[in-house]
């Protein structure tokens, strides 16, 4: 994308905060905020080890050796065994009664693999559950069986994803025309962040 940025002589400035007066200031026909998203969180106890997705992804922070991971969608099911495969300890806790049951569609060969990958990495799974304390060395999770505790020197909350618009409902109502697309409009993948824009695109 670079290097096909570059070719078309796409002006692409980094750095950036966008804001309303200097959208003004550029005088474009079309505006196209495609702001993405963020990560939902919700307060669980010790807050100094609870951490998202992507800042373990990205290096930003490390859960420890004895991981808890807080939803069974895609994103948590992708994040515990890439920790696993770490030789991490990781434990996934799931309110539904399965994993993968939110964030498809996934493709069938794709969602079949990963739970075999996950079935023959050592995760400990717990549906039908809900984490609702740490303390900074263990997390409480209600279970249809009763309370587990679950060995954790962190804690990561995959719980899903809120659309990030608010540069686009303070810059709706003006000029120019204003387009929102990704998961600033819809929080889904990548793949539907690529339609939505090659949709309106091709309609400009």
């Amino acid at each position: 994308y670079e290097e096909q940025l570059r070719r078309l002589g796409v002006d692409v400035r980094l750095g950036v905060h966008a804001t309303v007066e200097e959208i003004g200031r550029e005088g474009c026909d079309h505006l196209v905020v495609a702001t993405g998203s963020y990560a939902k969180t919700f307060p669980l106890g010790e807050v100094s080890r609870v951490y998202t997705a992507e800042d373990v992804l990205m290096g930003v922070s490390d859960p420890g050796s004895d991981v808890v991971v807080i939803g069974g969608g895609l994103v948590g099911c992708e994040l515990v065994l890439w920790l696993a495969q770490q030789g991490r300890h990781v434990s996934l806790v799931e309110a539904l009664d399965d994993i993968l049951k939110l964030n498809g569609p996934l493709c069938p060969s794709n969602f079949e693999m990963l739970r075999l990958l996950l079935a023959s990495s050592g995760v400990d799974i717990v549906t039908k559950a809900a984490a609702k304390a740490f303390d900074g060395k263990r997390v409480l999770v209600d279970t249809p069986e009763g309370e587990r505790s679950l060995a954790a020197t962190g804690v990561v909350e995959c719980v899903g994803y809120a659309s990030n618009d608010s540069l686009y409902e303070e810059c709706r109502y003006g000029s120019p025309a204003v387009h929102k697309i990704g998961d600033a409009r819809t929080v889904a993948n990548i793949m539907n962040a690529i339609w939505d824009a090659y949709e309106l695109g091709s309609s400009l």
